[in-house]
């Protein structure tokens, strides 16, 4: 979770900080889609599975670090960002207590403390549609371009715009919606960007990424009926 909406100053962070604080397993373990994407083979994929070792990887909104782990496996060099500084220093400890180097920040999708095409990699696991007041989901983007190399690789998933999420959701206008009515109490008045269809994504993406590899996950998580794009590009030279 990161770079929510936050009208109200700051309530936002406190109850995410305050959840994954409350939460705070001793191991963590990684999103189904990111462990497809790295490690899948699908004919629709284009991903070369021989970069990982070395590389440098952004994981932007990396809650708490369930992916990091699977990155160390896989040999990437492990950098991230989230939105306050408890949530990266109890993700720190976490991955500190479990052998996984990494260099955590505090930042927002919109705002990310690292320098222009400081990765190879950057993920965004449920984390980049989340847009800061004042700003749209361009902003997201075009910060997450700056701190790729050219040519560098964004994996990342969306929001589908009729997933439990959006239900009685203030639409914004060019697909920005204002979230009411979370089930789990944590993002009502956040903005998110959704999208409707893989078009609209490339539509979307297209000023800054381009060889795209999209998909669609769609899960009944007992009652809570998930819709969530997932997909890879290449940063634009």
């Amino acid at each position: 979770m990161i770079g929510v909406s936050d009208p109200g100053g700051g309530p936002m962070k406190e109850k995410y900080a305050n959840f994954y604080s409350q939460r705070n397993p001793a191991r963590v373990y990684p999103v189904e889609f990111v462990v497809r994407t790295f490690l899948g083979t699908y004919p629709g994929l284009k991903l070369d599975r021989t970069t990982y070792q070395g590389a440098r990887i952004l994981d932007l909104g990396f809650g708490d670090g369930r992916n990091m782990p699977l990155l160390h496996d896989l040999g990437f060099e492990i950098c991230g960002v989230e939105i306050s500084d408890d949530i990266c220093d109890l993700t720190r400890s976490r991955m500190q207590r479990l052998g996984v180097p990494a260099q955590l920040e505090k930042g927002t999708n919109s705002h990310i403390p690292f320098g222009d095409g400081a990765f190879d990699f950057v993920l965004a696991c449920h984390a980049c549609f989340y847009v800061d007041p004042g700003e749209t989901f361009a902003d997201n983007l075009r910060e997450i371009a700056r701190v790729l190399q050219p040519g560098g690789r964004f994996i990342f998933s969306l929001v589908k715009v009729d997933t439990y999420l959006l239900e009685g959701a203030v639409d914004l206008g060019s697909g920005h919606y204002r979230i009411t009515q979370d089930p789990y109490g944590l993002r009502n008045g956040g903005v998110f960007r959704a999208f409707a269809s893989r078009d609209e994504i490339v539509d979307g993406l297209g000023a800054f990424f381009c060889d795209f590899s999209l998909g669609l996950c769609e899960n009944d998580f007992y009652g809570i009926y998930e819709k969530v794009w997932i997909g890879t590009c290449l940063r634009k030279s």
